[in-house]
């Protein structure tokens, strides 16, 4: 065997976020301990990727490899993307995550532990998944004898992924011959991108087209993420169509028109109408900032809001009235260098480049 200890790491990553309507890809690279945007792209295309029932609280995905990996081969030369070394996300729907609480005892031992307890808590048998774990926190009380905290619990976050959705993304990869070096979870990428490493605790809201993720991050670590299926823009549209009477096509560019940049009448009529799937939404929120509350004893401190629903300015008033806490529209750019001609156009696309951001951001990871 011959040991290369000469072979310097890859100097860029591909991140590629394959989505229900659209694919997006983004290469950084590093140049002098500076992540640099070197590429972005994405295509509009449908019918390849399709969120099924739930099956055991984890739900399944239909998906053609060989017509996302030649849309996704397509895309790559057209934008002239250089980079083989490629992250991909797999939707939160599609994953079982939950917060375990262990006994603080070294690392050898905890990862049997975690091991034994994951059989109570992923829905279907540990051989149909690949899983994996990170400490998120530690639980102190004081000591009775000396007055002194110690830590004496130990919180970990539990990811599980069925095997046989990993295999459809790595087919991906071997058709178009190309290094995937991880999946993650959506949750993680969006973590990365829009929050970082910044102290403080943070809510996500991804509103996707078939569904919107909530995730809330800790001090840059992600320590909860839940999605509602069919809560996203594919039903706004659906009602949009049926309270005007037009076909779905004609109803979506209503939607992006007047929620972007139509007169305040026609905007507040269409946000309106969709105000159903924002209660729903907002529900959510809600519900899951709460349930954090309860467990540690700390607020959410602020929302940062992405996907495609996020430009839609009537639509996030309505959030920031109802949820009663700051908000921004998450803007991964933001600490990524990049050439300041595409300031404009990159700020109009950050709600939807959130994700392969985060991906491209992982390889340069330690």
């Amino acid at each position: 065997m011959i040991f290369n200890f000469f072979k310097k790491p890859p100097s860029s990553f591909l991140g590629v976020d394959i989505g229900t309507t659209g694919i997006r890809i983004v290469q950084l690279g590093l140049q002098e301990k500076t992540i640099k945007l070197e590429n972005y792209a994405s295509i509009k295309t449908k019918d390849y990727l399709e969120i099924l029932g739930n099956s055991g609280n984890l739900n399944n995905i239909r998906m053609s490899d060989d017509k996302i990996a030649k849309d996704l081969g397509g895309i790559i030369e057209k934008a002239g993307i250089t980079s083989k070394n490629i992250i991909m996300s797999i939707p939160i729907s599609s994953a079982f995550s939950s917060v375990i609480t262990l006994p603080d005892i070294p690392r050898e031992e905890l990862a049997k532990a975690i091991q034994f307890e994951a059989r109570q808590y992923v829905p279907i048998s540990l051989s149909e998944v690949v899983f994996d774990w990170s400490v998120i926190g530690k639980e102190t009380e004081n000591n009775q004898h000396t007055g002194l905290k110690q830590a004496n619990k130990i919180k970990a976050l539990l990811v599980a992924i069925p095997k046989e959705t990993t295999g459809k993304y790595m087919n991906i990869a071997k058709l178009l011959n190309l290094n995937l070096s991880a999946l993650e979870t959506e949750s993680f990428s969006l973590a990365r991108s829009l929050a970082g490493k910044k102290e403080g605790i943070f809510t996500i809201v991804d509103i996707g087209n078939k569904t919107t993720s909530v995730t809330v991050v800790e001090n840059g670590s992600v320590v909860g993420s839940h999605s509602v299926l069919g809560a996203g823009g594919e039903e706004m549209t659906r009602i949009i169509s049926h309270g005007f009477n037009v076909d779905y096509n004609r109803a979506e560019k209503l939607k992006i028109d007047n929620c972007l940049n139509a007169n305040k009448d026609s905007q507040e009529k269409i946000c309106e109408m969709i105000l159903p799937v924002a209660s729903i939404i907002i529900s959510e929120i809600k519900k899951i900032n709460e349930a954090y509350f309860l467990v540690n004893k700390r607020k959410v401190q602020k929302v940062i809001f992405t996907g495609g629903a996020a430009n839609f300015s009537g639509l996030i008033k309505h959030f920031l009235k109802e949820l009663g806490l700051p908000a921004e529209i998450g803007n991964p750019w933001n600490n990524i260098a990049h050439d300041k001609v595409l300031d404009k156009k990159l700020k109009d696309n950050a709600p939807f480049f959130g994700i392969a951001v985060g991906l491209a951001l992982r390889g340069f990871e330690k």
